[in-house]
């Protein structure tokens, strides 16, 4: 069944090429005989033979360039950017999405203003997963400040940031336009994976951000350790004594009262940030979860539920 309906999808797409061909073919015959004679022609050097013809998308590509300048120039280029359009479409019901920001890609070139064309191409390199290519489009209309309603570019960027949230170009484009950056998790609908936060992490010099994403983290996955790590890591070099105590303090709620070697390690890599009054409250620690929660909630930190009581 799956390979009739590929057969289907691959002669609907050969249809529509067909037809624009012929459409095309057609238009340039009859524009052909309606030219009138030349009167000097017998004596005129014989022009140049007609070039063969091109599959519709590429020769909608150089009728644009080709016929400028003349009415029917600029109907031809009106017809075969609406096939560029049309084609674009099948692509897109038929999920066939690599195709559709080709076809797409061309039709913006053609006409830059056209929003619902840009829309699209948007989409289209979403459900690609391809943010670099969605980055690298809004930052080159973002050169054009006004194109678009704030509205427009706001959503646009915080789609963007939703599926890649530590994206550098992003970032700098919503503060460029003055657009407030969602905090991460804002919006989000993925969970923010541990794999997805320590990439995150390291494309993303901010520790603030780094924080907040690590922890996030640590709520959808409490007992990845490398999330814990990370989070310690970055408040010790930041010299963030209260940050690195919120990091312990979850950390050993999710370690228990096993690991005892690394909960001393990890104690005294923090006692070298300075005195602090729960360093001993800590380290005289007897694996009793409830108390650990509730110091937790004394510091409105926020504990996984998928958490051990």
């Amino acid at each position: 069944m799956d390979g009739l309906m590929l057969v289907l999808e691959i002669v609907v797409v050969l249809l529509l090429a067909a037809e624009v061909y012929i459409r095309l073919r057609a238009r340039r015959k009859r524009a052909k005989e309606d030219e009138p004679a030349s009167p000097s022609k017998s004596s005129a050097p014989q022009s140049a033979p007609p070039s063969a013809p091109v599959p519709p998308r590429a020769d909608s590509v150089a009728a644009v360039s080709s016929s400028q300048g003349t009415a029917e120039g600029m109907e031809e280029a009106s017809l075969s950017a609406d096939d560029l359009l049309k084609e674009s479409a099948i692509y897109m019901q038929y999920g066939h999405y690599s195709q559709a920001a080709t076809v797409l890609r061309w039709y913006v070139d053609l006409r830059p203003d056209d929003t619902r064309a840009i829309n699209q191409l948007l989409d289209a390199y979403l459900a690609l997963e391809d943010l670099d290519a969605y980055t690298e489009l809004l930052a080159s209309l973002g050169e054009k400040l006004g194109v678009q309603s704030p509205t427009w570019w706001r959503g646009k960027i915080h789609e963007g940031l939703k599926r890649d949230p530590g994206n550098l170009e992003l970032l700098v484009l919503a503060e460029k336009l003055g657009i407030p950056i969602p905090t991460p998790g804002e919006g989000v609908e993925e969970p923010m994976t541990a794999a997805k936060a320590l990439a995150l992490v390291s494309r993303n010099p901010d520790p603030k951000y780094a924080i907040s994403v690590l922890h996030a983290a640590i709520l959808e996955e409490p007992l990845r350790l490398p999330l814990y790590a990370e989070l310690l890591r970055i408040t010790h070099r930041q010299h963030d004594l209260e940050g690195f105590i919120d990091g312990l303090i979850l950390l050993f709620l999710a370690l228990g009262d096993t690991m005892r070697t690394l909960r001393e390690r990890m104690l005294k890599a923090g006692l070298n940030l300075g005195p602090h009054p729960l360093w001993q409250t800590l380290e005289e620690w007897d694996g009793d979860r409830a108390k650990l929660r509730e110091l937790a909630a004394s510091r409105k930190l926020h504990i996984s539920p998928k958490l051990p009581h």
